[in-house]
């Protein structure tokens, strides 16, 4: 048996082949595409744009609603949009899940909420444009847990350290230039 490496990757394909079998018939093999080895880049710029338009929105919706009536909205579309898109695997999904992640996973929606009822708060009382590049300080926050709680799974380096404190000036820099 041999392992048949995706040319894109590196990575193992999925398709595992006796080398006999399959140098007698021949066999398509299937590999990642190109694309597949961005897909989390372009998720991630799609995030960022769809963020950035949020902004936009939600300092709309905070000048015109209470910040928890903006939450709860928002909530409550989001889920309703995910389960008409993800719906149908949720009982695959959940217990597929390890119930000691559920804590977590319950930990994970609180601050969610949290933070966006947050969120909506600060567009209500200070200018957008100022409000985007704080709440972009999210990585710093990100970086000092890690260093704390996955310090054994996440590995912090110099390259990380001086980028946090970039985004510091840049938030800084954002911040003073607005008030």
């Amino acid at each position: 048996m041999i392992e048949i490496v995706s040319m894109w990757s590196g990575t193992p394909s999925p398709t595992v082949v006796d080398i006999d079998s399959y140098l007698s018939k021949p066999k398509t093999v299937r590999t990642e595409s190109r694309l597949s080895a961005y897909s989390g880049y372009i998720a991630g710029i799609a995030a960022s744009a769809i963020y950035g338009g949020l902004g936009v929105l939600g300092k709309k919706v905070a000048a015109d609603s209470h910040p928890m009536v903006a939450t709860g909205f928002g909530f409550l579309f989001g889920f309703l949009l995910m389960s008409l898109f993800f719906g149908h695997t949720f009982p695959r999904n959940i217990k597929k899940s390890i119930k000691s992640t559920y804590g977590f996973l319950i930990l994970s929606g609180l601050t969610t909420g949290f933070g966006v009822s947050s969120w909506y708060m600060a567009l209500s009382l200070i200018p957008v444009i100022v409000v985007a590049p704080v709440v972009s300080a999210y990585p710093l926050f990100t970086i000092g847990l890690s260093a704390i709680f996955l310090r054994n799974i996440e590995k912090i380096t110099y390259k990380t350290v001086v980028g946090a404190l970039l985004v510091l000036v840049g938030i800084t820099v954002v911040g003073l230039g607005n008030i």
